[in-house]
């Protein structure tokens, strides 16, 4: 048995629906819906998880969500923003279609309230909504799904080794070549036009790398980069910077506008 002979059948299983799935291609389920869904879904979250009981925490959030999507309305306008603090030690936060944004206690901690910092994860996760990530992504979780069917039917008649060589290649292939490089670009989308809401609204976009090497030191398990949805802390560490200048000159230019003295 050669792997040779399975090639064509993963190439029928991956790329079609790499390429009608993974850009903009027409969107399965209409923004609406989404946002209709994921407030449900948000609302099943904060009965079922712990949410903060720390009336300060969750006041600071509202503050910097509501500065930051004031500058994000104009891309997403009638969004209906909703901000809650999880009690989860993790340091991570999560934005949903229609506006429903979560921050874990664990990542204000790591932040160490910093507000700046904070501001640099909201703007990030609010890029997310702006840009319509998760609808995005659906539509590409569909796609790889359907070549699973479509490759599941090319191998009906090989042999049950075959099919199941087959199988897991395409879970590889499917998953590093289609899906998970497209999630490392929305990352990169998101961490470029968020730098710029945050910047805009008035934080100094620089605790966004202050931020990112905290939580380059507090990551004690390392996936490989080309299987990770997230960039690597150092790389997009030095994204942030090669973007500094821009995002600097910008939130200059918001506190002044503001009325307020920027950070030297």
């Amino acid at each position: 048995m050669k792997i040779r002979r399975l090639v064509p059948f993963l190439l029928l299983g991956t790329f079609p629906l790499s390429f009608w799935f993974s850009g903009c291609g027409a969107a399965m389920m209409s923004d609406k819906r989404l946002a209709k869904q994921s407030k449900a879904q948000f609302s099943q979250m904060k009965k079922k998880e712990s949410v903060s009981k720390n009336s300060k925490h969750q006041e600071m959030i509202d503050r910097i969500g509501r500065r930051i999507t004031k500058i994000a309305d104009v891309d997403v306008p009638g969004t209906e923003w909703e901000f809650v603090v999880f009690e989860k030690k993790e340091p991570n936060a999560f934005a949903m279609p229609g506006g429903k944004v979560g921050v874990n206690s664990g990542l204000i901690e790591l932040a160490g309230g910093n507000e700046d910092e904070i501001a640099a994860v909201i703007g990030h996760e609010v890029a997310h909504v702006a840009k319509r990530h998760s609808n995005k992504r659906m539509t590409q979780g569909v796609g790889v799904v359907l070549g699973g069917i479509i490759l599941d039917t090319a191998m009906r008649n090989k042999s049950s080794d075959d099919r199941a060589l087959a199988r897991g290649a395409y879970g590889v292939g499917a998953t590093v070549g289609a899906v998970l490089p497209f999630s490392r670009a929305q990352e990169r989308e998101a961490d470029d036009l968020g730098l710029i809401y945050s910047a805009k609204a008035g934080y100094d976009p620089r605790a966004s790398i202050s931020f990112w090497k905290k939580m380059k030191s507090n990551s004690r398990r390392r996936m490989p980069q080309f299987l990770s949805t997230h960039p690597d802390s150092g790389k997009r560490i030095e994204y942030l910077r090669s973007r500094m200048p821009y995002a600097m000159t910008i939130y200059r230019n918001a506190k002044k506008a503001r009325g307020e003295t920027p950070n030297p």
